[in-house]
């Protein structure tokens, strides 16, 4: 970049892909390509839990700078950083703040050998990289293992001795049905499976299903349940433990009889929940992890008696640990804990209710994992997350869009930690969230703020209290971020918020229940309303709103019932228009249209049509 030429800073709104197929349709290939780029060569592509839609996502500015990197003649090699200074309002090279995915995160589902040699160390091996997320429980005797097929969102099993993969269910493509299963778990006899089912009412059901193609049976329904997931079977497979929350944020642990699906609720605590809740073999304990204290995300882990009759610690610590699961002869529990710095497995003797002697430490540094099940001679099986997140500035022609300097990581701490960036309206701070892992993995949930100073380097944290921050902006003023994510107790769906950019004091603008899901926001020019894309599952539509700061009201900009949708692209820098991209899905695949119109209400104007069809 030469010394005569200035930068224009800019500030990305964008609303991600929300599939492998709208993923592959961007790239212009298929999704088999896509899943071993993802696999293999790093492309930045995102999972989370609890979206009818699929379990992967992406962001177009994301992925495009991932194709740029990769085009010949690249250079990747380390620069210095380009946005050390600050950064004036007009010139002729373009600022790109992109948030990158350096790692592959497809899960690792491996298998350490059992707990030979009494401590002696814990060795593992791959049995399984699947392209998506996984979640269920291997069979006790290592054979089969239930997971969901995002592809369809069907349950489906996997055989891990001959590596063979089949449906158990049969719920259509994601066009005509947007149900999907979530966690399952093998009965004693490997002969049913039970799972979750988000169903078309949009709220949980617990299912029961044979491995021969039996129909599914609803055990378990009520609209108060916003989630479940099966923990375990009784021995003799008469009752199932499941993991449960209701709509108004309480979590339960209870009983329900496969007899007649009638529910006993053993315990009930607030929006904190347990990651993992584990069955002893005998049948007779349930061990659970738990934050004990509410201002902290620390976990300890508790016995609870299977008729729920008394309740004991048995890890107690300042660090976080959490369970991952009985040992085969019910004297002896796995969990992780970050007590020497980084997580680590231990275990820990139990007996009567209580632990036996002092924890010991049985493999260093597992990093994020995601504990599945302990087959019935010792070994555990778990997935490994393997992607990282970083915030990257790379210097561009804005006439051609051509490359001028490779991506530059912003900062060397929390590396893989880092995501959601934003510029400053003056270009002089660089805001950004930083988060230690997924949170779906082992590690603490709460989300920080960096600002960081572009003339200084100096950063400042602030902690919003809120458990997952998946967009960000800044106010007209400077004096405020705008945020969309969750709050700790769970008690909301995705909502907004606002925080002082300098006490980090926040506040709640727009919550949404479980009803609704409430994405990315921007705010007006002259900072007195946000414009937001609310997705209500009640109503099956879509529609881009605008709501008035001072008094609470809101209009309807534009409305989309499903099966189209849209995606909210940007305000005009006047605030007159907005641009966004409708999606109308048809039996032959998706049809995307832009449109522009203007934010005072109008009749909306179509700029590319078909040629933007697959």
């Amino acid at each position: 970049m030469t010394e005569n030429k200035n930068n224009i800073q800019t500030q990305i709104y964008e609303t991600p892909l929300e599939s492998w197929k709208e993923i592959a349709v961007y790239l212009k290939r298929d999704v088999r390509t896509v899943i071993r780029w993802e696999k293999h060569e790093g492309l930045p592509v995102r999972r989370h839990l609890h979206q009818a839609r699929s379990s992967v996502y992406a962001y177009p500015s994301e992925l495009g700078a991932w194709k740029a990197a990769r085009q010949p003649g690249f250079d990747q090699a380390p620069l210095a950083m380009p946005w050390r200074r600050p950064i004036p309002a007009l010139g002729f090279a373009l600022t790109l703040l992109l948030a990158l995915v350096s790692v592959a995160s497809g899960p690792i589902l491996t298998p350490p050998g059992a707990l030979a040699q009494e401590y002696g160390g814990m060795t593992a091996r791959q049995v399984w990289a699947p392209a998506e997320d996984i979640h269920g429980v291997p069979s006790s005797d290592r054979r089969y293992f239930p997971y969901t097929d995002w592809e369809t969102g069907d349950l489906a099993l996997r055989d891990l001795t001959t590596g063979k993969n089949r449906h158990l269910t049969s719920k259509g493509s994601w066009h005509e049905s947007a149900e999907f299963a979530h966690g399952a778990l093998l009965s004693p006899d490997s002969q049913q499976v039970a799972y979750g089912w988000f169903n078309q009412d949009f709220f949980y059901e617990l299912r029961t299903i044979g491995l021969e193609g039996s129909e599914p049976r609803v055990l378990y329904r009520t609209e108060q349940m916003a989630y479940v997931v099966p923990a375990g079977w009784s021995p003799d497979g008469k009752r199932i433990l499941v993991n449960l929350t209701r709509i108004d944020g309480a979590t339960q642990i209870a009983w329900v009889s496969v007899a007649d699906g009638s529910l006993r609720v053993l315990k009930t605590m607030d929006w904190r929940y347990p990651f993992k809740v584990s069955l002893s073999p005998d049948g007779r304990t349930i061990a659970y992890d738990f934050p004990p204290q509410e201002n902290s995300p620390q976990r300890d882990i508790f016995l609870l008696a299977a008729d729920g009759s008394r309740e004991t610690p048995l890890v107690q610590h300042s660090a976080n640990d959490y369970l991952l699961g009985w040992m085969p002869d019910g004297e002896r529990l796995l969990f992780a804990s970050n007590r020497t710095g980084s997580l680590c497995i231990w275990v820990v003797q139990v007996a009567d209710g209580k632990p036996q002697g002092n924890p010991k430490m049985v493999k260093k540094d597992v990093g994020r994992i995601l504990p599945l099940g302990i087959s019935q001679d010792g070994a555990f099986f778990y997935a490994q997350q393997s992607g990282m997140k970083d915030v990257y500035v790379a210097e561009v022609d804005p006439g051609t869009g051509t490359p001028l300097s490779p991506p530059a990581m912003v900062t060397e701490r929390f590396v893989g930690s880092n995501n959601v960036p934003a510029w400053s309206p003056d270009g002089e701070y660089l805001a950004y969230v930083s988060q230690p892992t997924d949170p779906h993995f082992l590690t603490g949930l709460d989300a920080r703020i960096i600002i960081r100073s572009v003339i200084t380097g100096k950063e400042r944290e602030l902690w919003p209290q809120l458990n997952e921050i998946t967009h960000l902006s800044w106010s007209p003023d400077g004096r405020e971020l705008l945020l969309t994510g969750y709050d700790r107790n769970r008690l909301y769906n995705q909502s907004l918020y606002r925080m002082d950019a300098q006490t980090g004091e926040v506040t709640p603008i727009v919550r949404s229940g479980y009803e609704a899901t409430l994405a990315e926001g921007a705010w007006s020019p002259d900072g007195k309303a946000i414009f937001y894309v609310r997705h209500d599952t009640t109503t099956k539509s879509q529609a881009i709103l605008v709501r008035d700061l001072e008094t609470g009201e809101e209009r309807v900009v534009y409305r989309a019932v499903l099966p189209s949708s849209f995606v909210f692209t940007t305000l005009s820098p006047d605030g007159r228009n907005v641009a966004f991209l409708v999606e109308e899905h048809t039996t032959d695949g998706h049809n995307h249209v832009l449109i522009i119109m203007p934010t005072a209400g109008g009749e909306p104007r179509e700029l590319l049509g078909p040629e933007l069809s697959t």
